[in-house]
């Protein structure tokens, strides 16, 4: 079982309701994918989420482009919020603006080498970055890992993703090398 901490913009989030969308699946008809990006995980079908988080304009809130959470997939399929450490560390990140307007730079607390832009492209909120050396975005990294929750060792990390044409793009490597 894991602890959950609540953060303070979930406990906001329904006095700026009428200013931000929440973080959520767009509606069916959306021609938007319903998540910026997923890690995957090897342990078990709990993904981590990536999501875009978007005035009801469409513009990325500036204080806080992206929120990620738990989609607990190997339970009930309920959302948990990643609690202080995995902010701090595994899946936590950092978002600064871009020098483009409305873009803003995802930095991995656990990858600091690794950056996402993100931004607003054709109306759907996409991140993208080099995968295997190729411009494109990214639709889900996968972690394959070893020993317990507590102390994992990363074995490798897979980057999927496509360019700009739609044709795959993928990336194995293996952290520290």
């Amino acid at each position: 079982m894991r602890l959950a901490c609540l953060p303070l913009a979930a406990l906001l989030l329904p006095i700026f309701a009428t200013k931000a969308l929440a973080a959520s699946d767009p509606p069916a008809d959306s021609p938007c994918p319903p998540h910026l990006f997923v890690i995957e995980r090897s342990t078990n079908a709990n993904v981590v989420v990536y999501d875009a988080n978007r005035r009801t304009s469409g513009e990325l809130v500036s204080s806080q482009p992206v929120v990620a959470y738990w989609l607990m997939r190997a339970e009930d399929g309920k959302r948990e919020e990643l609690n202080v450490i995995e902010r701090q560390r595994a899946y936590g990140f950092d978002t600064s603006p871009s020098e483009e307007d409305g873009t803003y730079i995802l930095t991995f607390k656990a990858g600091k080498k690794r950056r996402l832009s993100i931004h607003v492209v054709k109306g759907c909120p996409v991140a993208t970055g080099k995968i295997g050396g190729h411009s494109g975005t990214v639709r889900r990294i996968f972690v394959q890992s070893t020993g317990s929750s507590l102390r994992p060792t990363v074995e490798y990390v897979e980057f999927f993703g496509e360019d700009a044409a739609g044709a795959p793009l993928y990336e194995k490597f293996k952290p520290g090398k």
